[in-house]
């Protein structure tokens, strides 16, 4: 089955949405955005749309008039979709589908599974997602966590939908943090009783955790006790963001995320850095130069960002040479569209918020905003609260007094329960991780609720194997036999899934995979406690009840697999 095929089938919401807006055009040459929605009360039917309310003021018509115009011209247009059109309340335009478009979507889902259904709206464009992207000082948190997940699914989604995706991890291996690294080092290689230096003094706002002291044994153990500091802080600096690196690297990988590439700062510096500043020179504000020198300090630049549209100016470059943080981020995102990607995606942190619009309005200034404003997608995830027993778990990186991303996932015991619950929550929302919760092992998990829907109907399928019973083979041999209320309202959400999996991918929004896995297992177990499967009336009958178990199975399966979860087969 090709997947033009599956999205001829699977595009009936497609194909209204376009028949209506056509029609609007036409009938009085307006244009509107037309939303077909399930209605929340599902006894309207499958699909709901208020477009005749929205144009009502710039037609100058009643709503119900115009809505009564467009179900007219909708009733004879898709007779293989449509079983009823009605006109409700105000003006809302309610659609049924026929039971035949929902038996024929059913039995391409079993057929093909949801991956070989999902549009491809992505068509083999190249799309970049940079997240993580934390400086080298430390293990990964619990933020850092969410944001992994976040990004490795956008990923994931992105891909699913048809777009070829790098994911890549942007990181300061410069500057005055990894100063601090290296000095705080020094410092904790000083104190072992081995070393034959004196103290070295440690830096007030340096890194105490426990990682560093075994960092500390380990640089004695490879190069002897007389390393110092300063005078070694070369040293120093590159062995701490060694490690550093190779323990991020490790965590990741414990969560089971994988980037393409790990791109330094120190690859735009100088060229990238001093190239971006002669362009930003030569751009012009109605205030004067995009970057302009300071006049009390030789040598300093200053970035013109309240000409674009931002609350402050900032130092780009201070008067000893070293830049600031900005230039590098300006320069390192102009390279990511000279390297052809058509879709840019960054995952940061609320601590980034302000940070990010000044980058992203720079670099507005100078390849020009619409080019930006389509391509470069910035997602900012709050911070999340780890609760145990009702109360809140203290972080804080500088001080060591923190939870690493490696401590939760041993806490909770499980990498699948870690990802999932992370995507349960929209990534603007502030996020309280229960570990309580995150630990139990029943339908109060909600992952596990996923799970066990896919673990029974797996078991479905054994048993039904193990009876001789027989799939459908063809979607006829299923007609009118999937009558029951919760067989229907089945196949409504399975026929719903490609359209929604492709417009989370295009609004960035993984959370939607969740809520949606959470109503169609729901929906199945409601199915499975209501009808007999395999001990149905009629060998047809238990087919068909099959056939709508293997396409759930498959889609939850699908699904599973675009968040980075496992489908499992027991439970």
């Amino acid at each position: 089955m090709s997947r033009g095929r599956t999205d001829e089938v699977f595009g009936a919401r497609a194909r209204l949405a376009r028949a209506i807006g056509s029609l609007v055009e036409t009938e009085w040459s307006v244009g509107a955005d037309v939303e077909l929605q399930p209605p929340r009360d599902t006894s309207f039917g499958d699909l709901s749309t208020q477009v005749a309310l929205s144009i009502a003021r710039k037609v100058g018509r009643p709503p119900r008039e115009i809505a009564t115009r467009i179900v007219e011209a909708l009733e004879t247009a898709f007779p293989d979709v449509i079983a009823s059109l009605s006109v409700d309340g105000p003006g809302f335009i309610n659609c049924t589908l026929t039971h035949e478009y929902l038996e024929d979507c059913l039995f391409l889902l079993a057929r093909e599974g949801l991956s070989g259904c999902i549009p491809d709206s992505g068509l083999g464009r190249r799309a970049m997602v940079e997240f993580v992207s934390t400086n080298p000082t430390g293990p990964l948190t619990v933020g850092h966590c969410r944001q992994a997940v976040l990004g490795d699914t956008i990923s994931s989604l992105l891909e699913a939908t048809g777009w070829v995706v790098d994911r890549e991890y942007y990181y300061n291996d410069s500057g005055k943090q990894i100063d601090r690294l290296g000095n705080s080092l020094a410092a904790r290689y000083s104190e072992l009783p081995e070393s034959s230096v004196s103290g070295t003094e440690p830096p007030e706002d340096g890194y105490r955790g426990e990682y560093i002291a075994d960092w500390a044994g380990e640089l004695l153990e490879r190069h002897g006790r007389e390393l110092a500091w300063p005078g070694d802080r070369e040293l120093f600096i590159s062995f701490a963001l060694r490690r550093a690196m190779a323990m991020i690297e490790e965590d990741l990988e414990l969560l089971g995320v994988e980037f393409d590439r790990y791109f330094r700062e120190t690859e735009l510096i100088p060229d990238a850095t001093e190239q971006t500043i002669e362009r930003m020179m030569k751009r012009e504000t109605p205030d004067g130069p995009l970057v302009y020198e300071d006049q009390s300090e030789a040598g300093k630049l200053w970035l013109r960002l309240t000409a674009l549209g931002r609350p402050e100016d900032r130092v780009i470059r201070r008067s000893d040479g070293r830049y600031t943080y900005r230039l590098p981020d300006i320069a390192y995102h102009v390279g990511k569209f000279e390297r052809g990607y058509e879709l840019l995606v960054d995952v940061f942190g609320a601590d980034h918020l302000d940070t990010s619009r000044d980058v992203v309005a720079a670099v507005k200034a100078l390849l020009g905003e619409d080019e930006v404003e389509l391509a470069l997608k910035v997602i900012i995830h709050q911070f999340v609260t780890l609760l145990e027993g009702g109360r809140k778990v203290r972080m804080s990186t500088r001080a060591a007094n923190y939870v690493t991303l490696r401590e939760l996932v041993e806490q909770v015991g499980s990498v699948d329960v870690t990802r999932y619950l992370f995507l349960t929550r929209r990534s603007e929302a502030h996020m309280d991780f229960d570990l309580d919760l995150a630990r139990t092992q029943s339908e109060e998990n909600p992952v596990y609720y996923v799970q066990y829907a896919h673990a029974r109907i797996s078991g479905i399928l054994r048993n039904a194997s193990e009876e001789g019973l027989a799939l459908p083979v063809e979607p006829s041999s299923i007609r009118g036999l999937l009558g029951h209320p919760r067989e229907r309202e089945l196949m409504r959400l399975l026929q719903e899934l490609p359209w929604q999996v492709t417009s989370a991918a295009a609004a960035l929004e993984p959370h939607r995979l969740t809520e949606l896995m959470a109503e169609v297992a729901s929906a199945f177990h409601g199915f499975y406690h209501s009808v007999r499967v395999i001990q149905a009336d009629s060998t047809d009958i238990a087919s068909a009840r099959l056939l709508l178990a293997k396409a759930t199975g498959l889609a939850l399966r699908d699904l599973l697999s675009i968040v980075g979860v496992e489908a499992p087969e027991r439970m």
